[in-house]
């Protein structure tokens, strides 16, 4: 079993989902200023870029205040 200081450790790095996710967001967004048009594809995207940043932001604003 962890003791307290190793459970505090393990949640305060990203996991290797949320660090997914910044990559892909990372990607989507190099992909996105590569394109000048504007269409519903491209608001489609930024509409997925938008959720998966909100998700990446609550659950981060959780960790912080669960290490708090």
């Amino acid at each position: 079993m962890k003791n307290p200081d190793e459970i505090k450790e393990i949640k305060s790095k990203l996991n290797t989902s949320e660090l997914a996710d910044i990559q892909w967001l990372h990607t989507e967004l190099g992909n996105f200023l590569d394109s000048d048009g504007v269409s519903s594809d491209g608001l489609i995207k930024l509409e997925n870029m938008t959720n998966t940043l909100n998700n990446l932001r609550r659950t981060y604003t959780q960790r912080v205040i669960s290490l708090m």
